[in-house]
């Protein structure tokens, strides 16, 4: 079969993560693949019980269809657990809403992104919110 069959897409539950979620079904929806709904947290960082209500609400009732699986993982930092889960889940891309943080706040934060970028095995799609701007050197 051509194309992506089953992307993992990593939520952080943000407004630019709601919009990449909705255009990584409409990718879902023109291919056929399935969705693996992924929410990283680093050990000890989150409530579990609000973070299972949060992902069971992500997916709007139109979209279900699409999405095969919702998993909390949980590591010694987002990206890593990320790409444990795409490697276990069998998926073959990895889609993700980007901050497009810069600077100093780049520095101090880092970027799951791009980490995930740089590390991954299978294509990665980022995806930014259009009312991020972009910020000038």
């Amino acid at each position: 079969m051509a194309g992506h069959q089953r992307i993992l897409f990593a939520t952080d539950f943000s407004k630019g993560a709601e919009y990449a979620l909705a255009k990584t079904l409409a990718f879902a929806r023109a291919f056929g693949a399935q969705i693996v709904l992924v929410h990283a947290e680093v050990l000890h960082a989150a409530d579990p019980v609000s973070t299972e209500e949060k992902m069971k609400t992500a997916v709007s009732p139109a979209a279900e269809e699409f999405v095969v699986e919702r998993k909390v993982v949980r590591g010694i930092s987002a990206e890593h657990a990320l790409l444990h889960e795409a490697r276990e889940s069998g998926c073959d891309l990895i889609a993700l809403g980007t901050h497009g943080n810069s600077g100093l706040r780049h520095i101090m934060l880092g970027s799951v992104a791009e980490r995930i970028v740089q590390l991954s095995s299978v294509p990665v799609l980022t995806i930014r919110h259009p009312d991020q701007a972009f910020e000038r050197p």
